[in-house]
């Protein structure tokens, strides 16, 4: 029984047949095979008896060409700390083939360290604390590796108008200690004066990186070494574009142009552009640090992304370049990061992704196992190998694979001369895998046709039923027998397939995501589902400027979010990204934070370009009071908070008319910080201490009543019952102090 979904059989060669990525498929060479040749291998498993002979089904070849042991170049031998170094790879499309990677840091690597100084007059704090701290810097590095080299470089700016003026010493590079292990050498250098200035703030940084990195001979730069370039500014950069102000209108060629240690060619050549200078970097393993004040932090981070390996490091007054550059060099020895070169067609999976940074950590002296899967998606159009180059960044070091894709059976590749006008092929074809290909003109399974068949016995095969009134479904031609050139937009054996038919998503025939055959989608290497409308990836679940799937709160399924129930709330986040919910509100707004202050202070397409924001993103500027409008009620409410104590105040919401775009609403005014009332500060306490005063002395009263009316009423009691009259209280022993006395004489005389 052959499976009626196998694509397999509509495979009429046999390099077609094993070149199919998308299905394991053999090829059956029997010479007296009837039916189709290509089939599924599930097929072949289930019944290998549909072919007489055995099938063509190649397997992969992996040779392994070079595996030099780790070596960390004792008695002058060469240090390997990454193996293979090379392989050769002979595999089909589809089929996977893995292999092991290894890297362990050697001890005592050479490490090159080149700072490259912005000299401009406003840089000296910096270069003075370069000049305290050099030779300790040389000390402490040389306790991580025994073979150091340290050089001097600068740059100011092009030297010419607008940009600088005659009396301002601008220059574009200049190399002022080629790499040496000389630090007497080294710190007389650093002690001399910044006298550089110009006119505009960015500079020529990227000038003199450029002519740093690719005047090898003249730096110093060793072969088999960590290379570290260390930029230290406190302003932007001039880019490509940017010369043509001063008349350096030629792009820059990305070549050497020092002579006596300055850079002739300053006012002839542009400044380079970003991918240039990744590029250099990136073929000549540099390791890039952006030192960098504050006031310029986002666009060196942003610059740092775009160059591979690169990193932006805040340069403060007082920051320790020791520990700064020792941090650095640590950081690069204990973690791997892996550079990839492949070719379109072929596709590379690494477990751990070292590819990402800071998956890849390295312990002391020990060894990190990378799994590698490699698979070749389609057959190339050139037979030539293809190359596929793997290696840590910052190193010399790489993994060379020859890949060989299999897309032609060994019985297409050696024909013998007798093959060549086979009577098999009625002497007008060659006979090759069992069936004949027939010269121009020719048809048939025994190329005994010529031009186009009409014979009623060709014309009844090519009916897909006995009592089909058509031939080729009225959809093609019948030659030989069979249904050839079927009309545009049918395929199939009997052209009954419509493949315009297929599913249409979003009103786009397989989603534009791939392509109709016989009446189904085969989709790309990125899409999968009956309409090929399912990405494989996850990309469209992960909001603008977010990190996570669905915002952590969900899963993701056919490229959209299905909301979970959170843990910490058992309460289910709604909205495109599952982000639309109190509880998540502060977390999304610190995400966005950064991106809202890069436009507040810049722009919104400058903004989108440094941090790669493809999402569909919208950027709205209002004043105060514009954003207590209705139509911004339900937007989630942010704030940043600065050093100063203003504070920028933006929103975001997805619209009920727009659920796939962001919209960020951002305050014109900064925040201002309260002001402090002193009337108000000074005026409540002390009321407060006053009305706690009055209540104290009032309270104290009631109970001093409380306390006599208590002691009245005892003692009233205590009278009564000794026999004293109450009220009155007069005691039965008591005499008055006064005796009324009447004289009788008194009367009578006064008569």
């Amino acid at each position: 029984m052959f499976s009626c979904d196998s694509n397999c059989r509509n495979l009429v060669t046999c390099g077609n047949c094993i070149g199919y990525a998308y299905e394991t498929c053999v090829w059956c060479p029997a010479g007296d095979h009837k039916g189709h040749r290509c089939q599924s291998i599930s097929v072949h498993k289930e019944n290998n008896s549909w072919c007489n002979e055995n099938v063509y089904n190649p397997v992969f070849k992996s040779n392994i060409l070079q595996n030099d042991t780790f070596n960390s170049g004792e008695n002058g031998g060469k240090v390997v700390q990454y193996m293979p170094q090379k392989m050769d790879i002979l595999v089909r499309p589809g089929t996977p083939v893995t292999f092991k990677m290894s890297y362990k840091s050697a001890q005592d690597y050479p490490l090159d360290v080149y700072y490259l100084m912005d000299y401009s007059y406003t840089m000296r704090n910096h270069k003075k604390q370069l000049e305290t701290q050099g030779l300790e810097i040389y000390r402490q590095l040389t306790k991580l590796t025994n073979n150091v080299q340290l050089g001097i470089g600068s740059f100011v700016e092009k030297p010419a108008l607008p940009f600088a003026g005659p009396y301002n010493n601008a220059y574009s590079f200049e190399n002022h200690l080629s790499l040496t292990k000389n630090m007497t050498l080294f710190k007389n250098v650093l002690t001399g004066n910044l006298t550089g200035s110009n006119y505009d703030n960015p500079e020529a940084g990227l000038d003199a990186l450029m002519q740093a990195m690719v005047c090898q001979k003249q730096i110093g730069w060793r072969e088999s070494a960590r290379r570290i370039i260390v930029l230290t500014t406190d302003s932007t950069y001039h880019s490509a574009g940017d010369g043509k102000f001063v008349g350096a209108v030629k792009p820059n060629d990305m070549k050497c142009h020092l002579e006596d240690n300055k850079y002739t060619m300053s006012l002839v050549l542009d400044y380079p552009s970003v991918s240039q200078v990744n590029k250099v970097a990136t073929e000549n393993n540099f390791k890039i640090i952006f030192a960098a004040i504050h006031d310029v932090k986002i666009i060196y981070e942003g610059l740092a992304k775009k160059i591979r390996g690169a990193k932006y490091v805040e340069l403060k007054e007082a920051s320790n370049l020791i520990t700064m550059i020792k941090n650095e060099y640590l950081e690069l020895i204990r973690s791997i990061d892996i550079m990839t070169e492949v070719p379109p067609h072929i596709e590379l999976l690494l477990e751990p992704d070292c590819r990402i940074s800071g998956n890849c950590i390295v312990k002391h002296n020990e060894s990190i196992n990378i799994n590698t899967t490699l698979k070749v998606k389609s057959c190339p159009k050139s037979k030539t190998p293809s190359v596929v180059k793997l290696g840590p960044v910052a190193l010399n070091e790489k993994l060379l694979i020859s890949v060989i894709s299999d897309c032609e059976c060994d019985c297409e590749r050696n024909i013998l001369k007798t093959a060549l006008n086979s009577t098999k092929c009625s002497g007008n074809g060659t006979y090759q895998c069992g069936i004949c290909k027939c010269n121009e003109n020719r048809y048939g399974d025994d190329c005994r046709c010529e031009g186009s068949s009409t014979i009623s016995v060709d014309l009844d095969k090519c009916k897909i039923n006995s009592n089909d009134t058509n031939y080729c479904s009225g959809r093609g031609t019948c030659s030989c027998g069979k249904c050839v050139l079927c009309y545009k937009g049918f395929s199939g054996d009997y052209c009954q397939y419509d493949d315009t038919a297929c599913p249409s998503p979003g009103g786009k025939l397989c989603a534009d995501r791939g392509i109709c055959r016989y009446g189904k989608c085969e989709c790309d290497s990125k899409s999968t589902g009956v309409g090929c409308d399912c990405p494989i990836d996850n990309h469209s679940c992960f909001a603008p400027h977010s990190k996570e799937i669905c915002s952590g709160n969900g899963k993701c399924e056919c490229g959209e979010c299905v909301c979970l129930p959170m843990e910490s709330s058992n309460r289910t986040c709604s909205g495109r990204f599952c982000d639309s919910c109190d509880e998540f509100a502060k977390k999304r707004c610190l995400e966005l934070e950064i991106y809202a202050e890069c436009n507040y202070l810049y722009n919104k397409i400058y903004c989108d370009e440094l941090y790669n924001q493809t999402s569909l993103t919208e950027v709205k500027m209002v004043t105060k009071l514009d954003n207590t409008l209705p139509d911004h009620q339900m937007a989630k409410w942010c704030k940043k908070q600065f050093g100063n104590g203003t504070a920028l105040v933006f929103k975001y919401l997805y619209p009920l008319s727009s659920p796939n775009i962001l919209h960020v609403i951002i305050q014109k005014e900064l925040e201002q910080p309260p002001e402090v009332n002193l009337f108000i500060a000074i005026g409540v306490p002390f009321g407060v201490l006053i009305l706690i005063g009055l209540l104290t002395i009032m309270i104290w009263k009631i109970l001093v009543d409380i306390h006599d009316a208590r002691e009245y009423k005892s003692f009233a009691e205590k009278s009564a019952a000794a026999g004293f009259t109450v009220p009155g209280i007069v005691n039965p022993v008591y005499r008055a102090p006064t005796v009324n006395i009447n004289n009788p004489t008194f009367n009578r005389q006064s008569q």
